[in-house]
């Protein structure tokens, strides 16, 4: 797809290398497809080290409507239910510093703790430094040979329109003298947005808090357990939904063994920014076990955009996700909560006892009763975020297909802000591929300009 964008470089063949050159692939299913998993490199990769009644559950559903088990990642690209493969390694989620940079710190690398990037500084159109803030002063660090912006799909926008890049009306506006104008900074902002058909299940079947307390000490001995699943995330699926043309998956499911209710309040309430109505939803199932069949809008239409509140470079730049703002993207997300709903009346699902949460308590729709304007509203009103963004610095429109800036010379763009289209999964592997494939770029254009100025040495000695 972005190929198709004119995208030298960025075609499947191309980017494949990059994803197994990170990857270790470390699950026991020696069945596995291995010709788009790699084994050799720093990041591990396994099966849920945890699964519970839920996931059984979850799999046997996927058999009874008509779908394989198996991985996604390979052989069933298309559709198909799996355990969820997830990047820890006894237990525990190392991010990308612990796996790809701590080795290299103090050698060829350091790390400036308690700063804070005010802006890049030019000469002209020539990215040379950078200003920060550390420890109540402003400084400015100079580059030998250029810069890389890795501060992610809101920073990375943020930093270059405090840098003077971007709309230049825009920039104005708040008062920065504009660099250079690329109005495509800060636009084409995606992201994956979720929401759930949640049920009660019979006990041992989910998460239970308390109960799981008590296997705490497993997880700190073996790295098994019920700590051991990531966000009690253990089963996912890719389905069509009824609405987009594509031959692609556009929905996701993630079967999660908790919902809002599970830990009764004390920090998913919160955390999710709920209203205090919605808790007349959630307490009726508190103090039970539940589980979350979550339906992720994996090819959004929408786009948002990130603007600059002020010229401030503390202040929380304006995030406008526009999530839903385009019809398609709600046809599609009611018809992957009916795929949801139908899981949960699986006979797999009935077996563990799992009832659908009624909409009786429901506080923003539970007056609809057609079920189609229900579903409708409920996805308006108990949708969120799974912190999926991308596309703020997109690749063709803000950066080339070397990631470097249009237009400036010395500034790379390296993270999920290039994407010019929103991966359909989680997007933690490819913007891993997308800084391996950056690093070889880096690499050959390093050698490519030794080299040039070698000949050009030779030549004024001739």
């Amino acid at each position: 797809e972005w190929e198709a964008l004119g995208l030298d470089g960025w075609g499947w063949e191309d980017v494949l290398p990059y994803f197994k050159k990170s990857e270790n692939y470390s699950g026991e299913d020696i069945d596995i497809d291995m010709t788009e998993h790699g084994r050799d490199g720093p990041m591990v990769v396994t099966p849920s080290a945890y699964t519970d009644g839920i996931t059984e559950a979850f799999l046997e559903a996927g058999k009874e409507l008509g779908y394989k088990t198996g991985d996604i990642n390979t052989e069933l690209q298309g559709g198909g239910f799996t355990v969820s493969h997830t990047v820890t390694s006894e237990g525990k989620r190392p991010g990308t510093y612990k796996v790809f940079a701590e080795k290299f710190e103090g050698a060829n690398l350091t790390v400036m703790k308690f700063t804070h990037v005010r802006k890049i500084v030019f000469e002209g159109t020539k990215a040379v430094g950078i200003e920060v803030s550390r420890f109540g002063n402003i400084e400015t660090i100079m580059a030998q040979k250029e810069i890389t912006l890795s501060a992610g799909a809101i920073g990375s926008p943020q930093i270059l329109m405090l840098s003077g890049v971007g709309d230049s009306d825009e920039l104005r506006s708040v008062g920065i003298n504009p660099v250079h104008h690329l109005p495509d900074v800060g636009k084409n902002l995606q992201d994956h947005l979720i929401s759930s058909v949640n049920v009660d299940v019979n006990p041992e079947n989910s998460l239970d808090i308390l109960r799981s307390l008590k296997r705490f000490p497993e997880w700190i001995q073996n790295g098994t357990g019920p700590f051991a699943a990531t966000g009690g995330c253990t089963g996912l699926a890719h389905i069509h939904s009824d609405v987009k043309e594509d031959k692609r998956p556009d929905i996701q499911i993630h079967m999660v063994s908790i919902t809002h209710a599970t830990d009764m309040g004390f920090f998913l309430f919160d955390n999710f920014n709920l209203e205090e109505d919605a808790w007349k939803y959630i307490q009726p199932h508190v103090g039970g076990e539940t589980a979350g069949i979550i339906a992720t809008l994996n090819r959004p239409k929408s786009r948002g955009s990130i603007k600059l509140k002020d010229k401030d470079p503390f202040s929380h730049p304006i995030i406008d996700p526009n999530y839903l703002g385009e019809e398609e993207d709600i046809e599609a997300f009611i018809s992957g909560l009916k795929f949801c709903k139908k899981i949960a009346e699986t006979e797999a699902f009935k077996k563990i006892g799992a009832k659908t949460w009624e909409k009786r308590h429901e506080p923003y729709c539970g007056h609809l009763d057609d079920e189609y304007e229900y579903l409708r509203c409920y996805v308006t009103a108990w949708s969120f975020t799974l912190y999926h963004p991308t596309g703020t610095c997109s690749m063709g429109k803000v950066t080339d297909e070397r990631l470097k800036v249009k237009g400036l010379e010395g500034l790379r763009v390296v993270d999920a802000s290039v994407m010019p289209i929103i991966v359909g999964g989680n997007t933690n592997a490819p913007t891993i591929m997308i800084a391996e494939k950056a690093a070889d770029m880096i690499l050959q254009d390093i050698t490519t300009h030794s080299q040039e100025d070698s000949i050009k040495a030779m030549k004024d000695e001739l």
